[in-house]
């Protein structure tokens, strides 16, 4: 009676350890199924309509961009009217770009379809819980009053292909650009 006992509980094991193996075996392929990975440019537009002379902040994800050493794209424009509405004042803006430094990307900001780089100089700053960002001050645009303009830029992020390895699969990197706004 007792290794009669003794073998139903051994089936009962076995089959419950089969059982979760082969579980864990369906789980990795359907996920596999729906878990592809794709290159090539991410081209995501931002806009700051600077009619109001107040800062303006917008966060840009960068959860696209990949260890291949490809130019990941964001286009940034700052227009002095929306809706019909233009600045009836003569403004000044700055722009701020502040990362945080966890992935060892590259900045690049073209202005107005140019190819020269003006993001400027990058500054190491702290805030107040210990954490540490870069931050780039670009040049200073200028809108006149009663007069529509745009001024385009494109962000390029470039994640060299050297740092293709698992240390950096888990890393979070945060993009602000600020725009300030004054009336001259």
């Amino acid at each position: 009676m007792l290794n009669r006992q003794r073998f139903k509980m051994f089936n009962g094991i076995t089959l419950s350890v089969f059982g979760f193996l082969i579980s864990l075996f369906l789980v990795r392929t359907v996920f596999s199924i729906f878990h592809s990975d794709a290159g090539g440019t991410v081209s995501n537009k931002i806009a700051f309509y600077v009619i109001d002379p107040v800062p303006q902040t917008e966060e840009i994800k960068i959860g696209e961009v990949a260890p291949n050493g490809q130019n990941y794209s964001y286009s940034i424009d700052v227009s002095n009217f929306k809706d019909g509405k233009t600045s009836e004042v003569d403004m000044d803006y700055t722009m701020q770009v502040v990362t945080t430094t966890n992935i060892p990307v590259t900045y690049k900001l073209y202005a107005n379809g140019g190819d020269t780089d003006v993001i400027g100089t990058r500054e190491i700053i702290q805030d107040n819980n210990g954490m540490y960002f870069f931050k780039y001050s670009p040049q200073v645009g200028s809108f006149v009053h009663d007069v529509q303009k745009t001024d385009s830029y494109t962000l390029v992020i470039n994640f060299p292909s050297t740092y293709n390895n698992a240390a950096y699969q888990d890393l979070i990197e945060t993009i602000e650009v600020t725009v300030d706004v004054k009336q001259v």
